[in-house]
């Protein structure tokens, strides 16, 4: 996708058929503030406030945060968490993985059944 994050907003609102003014009391910032990030004159908020915008939009929080280029908080605090992870993160940019690399890393994970062990399976 290549919109900017004002223009994937705009979209995701009017998909949702909520209205500038409508989504800015929803998310308690100003109508001005939201049609100068739509318009792109301002860059995209904080992750806190993208993620209010894609509950109030009923809208998939990744697609906001992919659009602004922003990381889900969740992850950052999983990150941070565990140090192994940004060991990996960083070997594998050093590495240069890409989409394919990551697709083949999640089936090899699913297959040597890595992490917790659903109910069910053994």
């Amino acid at each position: 996708m290549d919109d900017t994050f004002g223009k994937t907003l705009r979209a995701l609102r009017v998909e949702a058929g909520v209205g500038l003014r409508e989504l800015a009391t929803l998310i308690n910032k100003s109508p001005g503030y939201l049609s100068d990030v739509e318009l792109d004159q301002v860059g995209p908020p904080s992750e806190a406030m993208i993620l209010d915008i894609a509950r109030a939009l009923s809208v998939d929080k990744q697609e906001l945060l992919l659009a602004a280029k922003k990381v889900d908080p969740e992850l950052a605090d999983y990150v941070a968490q565990e140090p192994q992870v940004a060991d990996f993160l960083r070997m594998a940019k050093d590495e240069g993985y890409e989409s394919n690399d990551w697709e083949r890393l999640s089936q090899l994970a699913k297959i040597a059944k890595l992490g917790k062990v659903k109910e069910g399976e053994k």
